[in-house]
């Protein structure tokens, strides 16, 4: 279970999940914010990381106000199963997206990936996928690297001035990249593997 815990941990945390040292005592915190129309995904991902961690765990809901039409829901968590995500998210004390916790992170990391960064583009929407965040340009690499050695082709596109800007699938790479994440999807979330409509 404990195996578990950390690879759904880190799969978050290639979306919207941030883990950081946190209060006096420095321990480890999760934290992920989604929009309140998402948060049937986001009570999901608690029970999840709930059900998966071995031993109690400390967990705090909020409710953020935004400027925009919707507010945000919040989500904290802590447990001492979050220390061996935290070291290999962090080995320097800095986050970093390595090889490493993409290989951990596993199929779960593709479909959390997506869900929180990823969308249809192009003039027929769905003519082929992007995956945008804020990543440095190591972890753009090493991302669409990983998604290639998943049978995903991906290619990292970048701006006139040669920064990295997102990540591309090909048309031929979303069939693949679907059956991967689709049965790890939650119901709510199922809206994310079709193109929108115009």
């Amino acid at each position: 279970m404990q195996a578990q815990f950390i690879a759904r941990v880190l799969s978050y945390c290639l979306g919207k999940g941030k883990l950081a040292l946190k209060g006096k005592r420095q321990i480890p915190w999760l934290e992920i914010t989604r929009s309140e129309v998402e948060r049937t995904y986001l009570d999901h991902q608690l029970r999840a990381l709930r059900r998966l961690h071995d031993g109690p765990m400390e967990s705090v809901w909020d409710h953020i106000d935004s400027d925009g039409y919707y507010d945000n829901e919040r989500i904290r968590l802590q447990g001492e199963g979050l220390w061996r995500a935290y070291e290999l998210l962090s080995p320097r004390d800095k986050p970093v997206i390595s090889r490493e916790v993409l290989n951990v992170a596993g199929a779960e990391g593709i479909a959390a990936l997506w869900l929180d960064q990823g969308r249809f583009i192009g003039k027929q929407r769905g003519k082929r996928g992007q995956i945008k965040g804020r990543y440095t340009p190591e972890e753009y690499e090493n991302i669409a690297a990983w998604l290639c050695d998943s049978d995903i082709p991906a290619r990292v596109h970048h701006n006139h001035e040669q920064k990295p800007i997102e990540i591309s699938i090909r048309m031929n790479g979303l069939p693949p990249l679907l059956d991967i994440i689709r049965p790890l999807t939650h119901v709510s979330m199922k809206k994310k593997l079709r193109p929108a409509r115009k």
